[in-house]
């Protein structure tokens, strides 16, 4: 979906700032006489054999890449997973790089496209080990979000199953390309020289974010007004004709819209947008998007159904969420709004009763939804991240449980090209008592064969191997409830 020509030039761009010093410097050049390779110079290698190792049981593993989040993030597919704990979410050991997902910064970008490219590439065609920051076997322990792991991430580019000698430390090399700053490297002081030189060297040469060079790929420009309807007119021209270039691709702007969701640090807008203001009879259309808000909480006052607010943020493709807008984190601010960039709060649910912008629920068969998910055109469809209610009964034909911190459940129906993701520990009632909380539904068992009603935000994903699949998201427990049959 993403604008291969835009891609391709904004991204080219990106690692030409990597792979040279500023223009016009007539200081050290990287790759002269006196460039050091930190990541192959011995200085830094795994000291652990990785074959047939389980990474919950060994703390190191083999993997496969299944999504790079940003530039010192991402999340792996073991391939020998021996308690089926699943997927491993990493978080690299001994950098911080410039932020691109919630909040966007400089040079955010190009440290999330070089990790994206390393890893896509060695998944594909080399070898990927994750291990913790120890030189021991031992269970890795998670970080403070209890569902990540810290980890040293070991490459190659072209060789499948590598020797331990033949892998280098892809953490080390983000540092080298200057696309992170060094940063908790005392759990494992025998690095800690190298990290430090490396980082020294980047500034040395001038690489990137040590350039003193605008980021290529980094909008400095100011808001723009536009509308949900405009966002999405655009990106289904680009869906028409992958040649044309959306306007709104990392654009800054400045929209409205009803909460109609808020799950899993997404949260959900949708409007009703007349095709011209000046002419209400040519009628209107529901769109809606979604907000990526950073992994930090938002106030409430923000998240709840129907209220109307206005966002500042990024507009841009993602690989799996399509065209949303980021770089919103730390703007819903608990009091007022102090400046321009802040989310403010138009009407509250209260007041967004007897205005255009009240909240609208899609009513939708199973047979009608299925219908829709079908025709795979995910921005041709009026109620994409809009609030949708199935109106009849479904019956549950599978589930999937993460069984991960995070808990997340996926479940199939009857007779639906859609499923349900829940995000979140699923703690539903029954129709007759939604607050029975003696039914805690954690196994398969207690979903499949069930009968339920279900509403919620209805969204799209693509997947690694690239289908796209259609979900409801239910904001909470009380969306998604058993009816149980007598």
């Amino acid at each position: 979906m993403l604008n291969k020509v835009l891609f391709k030039s904004l991204f080219t761009a990106a690692l030409l700032v990597g792979v040279a010093s500023c223009g016009g410097n007539s200081g050290p050049q990287k790759g002269d006489a006196n460039w050091v390779d930190y990541t192959k110079d011995g200085s830094v290698t795994l000291n652990l054999d990785y074959k047939d190792r389980d990474f919950y049981v060994d703390g190191i593993g083999q993997v496969t890449l299944k999504t790079a989040i940003d530039g010192d993030t991402a999340h792996f597919n073991p391939l020998k997973d021996t308690t089926q704990s699943g997927l491993i979410k990493s978080r690299f050991f001994g950098i911080d790089t410039p932020e691109s997902t919630g909040k966007v910064q400089e040079y955010g970008k190009p440290a999330s496209n070089y990790t994206k490219k390393m890893l896509e590439e060695a998944s594909a065609n080399g070898t990927i080990v994750v291990s913790s920051p120890s030189d021991q076997y031992g269970v890795p322990q998670p970080d403070s979000t209890g569902s990540r792991y810290v980890s040293l991430i070991w490459i190659n580019l072209t060789v499948k199953n590598a020797s331990a000698s033949q892998l280098y430390l892809l953490n080390l090399d983000i540092v080298q390309e200057g696309l992170s700053w060094v940063k908790n490297v005392q759990d494992m002081p025998q690095y800690s020289d190298t990290f430090y030189a490396a980082e020294s060297q980047a500034e040395k040469y001038k690489l990137n974010l040590h350039s003193g060079v605008p980021d290529p790929t980094f909008n400095y420009g100011e808001y723009v007004d536009t509308s949900l309807l405009e966002i999405r007119d655009e990106v289904a021209l680009n869906l028409a004709d992958p040649d044309h270039v959306n306007k709104f691709d990392n654009a800054r702007v400045r929209i409205q819209g009803t909460v109609c969701g808020y799950s899993n640090h997404i949260l959900y807008l949708q409007d009703y947008v007349l095709k011209d203001k000046d002419n209400p009879s040519l009628g209107g259309e529901y769109c809606g998007i979604n907000i990526f808000v950073g992994m930090s909480s938002i106030a409430a006052k923000y998240t709840k159904l129907n209220t109307f607010i206005q966002v500042c943020g990024l507009a841009q493709y993602t690989d799996n969420y399509g065209f949303q807008i980021t770089d919103t984190q730390g703007r819903f601010p608990v009091g007022s709004p102090k400046n321009e960039k802040d989310a403010k709060i138009i009407y509250t649910a209260e007041q967004n009763v007897d205005t255009e912008h009240n909240l609208y629920t899609f009513a939708k068969t199973t047979e009608e939804l299925s219908a829709i998910a079908s025709s795979k055109n995910p921005y041709n469809l009026s109620c994409l991240n809009c609030s949708v209610e199935i109106t009849d009964t479904l019956v549950c034909t599978s589930a999937f449980i993460n069984s991960s911190a995070d808990k997340e459940i996926t479940l199939s129906f009857e007779g639906a090209s859609f499923n349900c993701y829940i995000p979140f520990n699923y703690k539903g009632g029954t129709a007759e008592d939604p607050e029975d909380t003696r039914y805690r539904w954690v196994l398969e068992s207690d979903f499949v064969g069930k009968t339920f009603t279900l509403k919620g935000v209805y969204v799209f994903h693509k997947t690694t191997t690239g289908k796209i699949k259609f979900q409801i998201v239910p904001n909470n427990s009380k969306d998604l409830v058993w009816i149980h049959l007598s």
